[in-house]
């Protein structure tokens, strides 16, 4: 069975991400998801929900291993909900624009949004 550490480095790559990017994110240096890809280091527990929805998989998978069944995670209120619709990057720089806009508090995208919206 793969460590965390392997799982962890395994969806980072997966979803095109770099260590860098990654922390970016989650708010901490790309030495410590180096630390934790090397199985030196953990994250911590208030990180693990933004590690879910940035890397796209569930904690089940991340931290335990178990398989996902059928790209769903499971909800206290019902027996699955399904992931978060994630759009794809085009290239690098939309790829860092995306990462960066999803660092935001949820205050600060929704002014982005209304500074963005267009025109009617």
């Amino acid at each position: 069975m793969k460590r965390f550490a392997d799982r962890l480095r395994e969806a980072r790559v997966a979803r095109g991400l770099t260590q860098e990017q990654l922390g970016f994110a989650l708010e901490v240096t790309k030495s410590s998801v180096s630390a934790w890809e090397n199985g030196r280091e953990t994250p911590s527990f208030r990180l693990l929900p933004i590690l879910r929805r940035e890397l796209g998989r569930s904690l089940d998978e991340l931290v335990c291993g178990e398989e996902p069944e059928s790209s769903t995670i499971r909800d206290r209120k019902s027996q699955y909900v399904t992931h978060e619709a994630s759009p794809s990057a085009r290239d690098e720089k939309e790829r860092s624009l995306l990462v960066r806009y999803r660092g935001l508090s949820a205050k600060r995208r929704a002014a982005l949004l209304e500074l963005i919206k267009p025109e009617k």
